[in-house]
């Protein structure tokens, strides 16, 4: 993974985020999402970028087994650890998702939440869609949230400020030329002293997500403002949640 990443998600995304439980709002997303993915009981879910496992973690509580994938090493202790305190059980795997340590067509279903359009470019996002693809089985089905670009360029901040627990965070953002790639300066100040991350992400419209999942093989069957199917409006959803399925052969 590039520098940034590393420096970001293996320090900042803690410092910035912390380690908040497994919150009411991932509660109800992961309840939507069961519907959403059809799981029936048992289904072996994939969360690809899992982060610190807050959804992997709501899922596996439902009774189905779970496993979350993420490069950050950090993150993972992080996952571990809460899954320790509420007493859900998930396997954890430290892996890429350009090249994911998994056997091919064994997962029912996956989920890839706030995790697409952070490589460096659109080539790697394909191979990063490509091999969730992969690992699920003929028909299975992949939910994937994503910044609706198109509302974030409709209306560009330039500058953000978050406080939290006595954490102040301040972000700078530009945009590349060219295809929309934001950078993120961000700057967490707390009772550690003052820390500087970057951040960068590929903001996505609609049709070009929907593109990128079929050319990594993946159908587009719906796309909802929330996983419990609320309807998308490009001018006013922060977020798209798509709904895809491995194409049969």
């Amino acid at each position: 993974m590039s520098d940034w990443a590393k420096e970001y998600f293996e320090k900042g995304y803690a410092e910035r985020w912390g380690l908040p439980p497994v919150s009411d709002r991932i509660q109800s997303e992961a309840h939507g999402l069961c519907a959403l993915l059809q799981l029936a009981p048992g289904s072996l879910v994939v969360d690809i970028g899992c982060g610190d496992g807050r959804h992997a973690l709501a899922l596996a509580e439902r009774g189905y087994e779970v496993t979350g994938v993420d490069f950050a090493r950090a993150l993972l202790i992080g996952a571990q650890q809460l899954g320790a305190e509420s007493s859900v059980r998930a396997n954890w795997i430290r892996g890429d998702l350009r090249r994911l340590p998994l056997r091919s067509a064994i997962f029912d279903a996956g989920v890839l939440i706030d995790a697409f359009g952070l490589l460096d470019t659109e080539e790697e996002d394909g191979l990063a869609l490509r091999e969730a693809a992969r690992v699920l089985v003929a028909g299975g089905r992949l939910a994937l949230k994503v910044a609706n670009g198109g509302l974030i360029l409709n209306a560009f901040r330039e500058t953000d400020r978050q406080e939290r627990g006595g954490t102040v965070v301040t972000i700078a953002r530009t945009l590349a030329p060219g295809a929309p790639r934001m950078t993120e300066r961000i700057s967490v100040s707390g009772t550690g002293g003052k820390r500087e991350y970057e951040r960068r992400q590929r903001l996505y419209r609609l049709d070009e997500l929907c593109g990128a999942l079929e050319d990594a093989g993946l159908s587009a069957v719906g796309v909802f403002a929330s996983p419990a199917g609320l309807p998308f409006d490009p001018a006013a959803s922060p977020a798209m949640w798509v709904l895809s399925q491995v194409r049969a052969e």
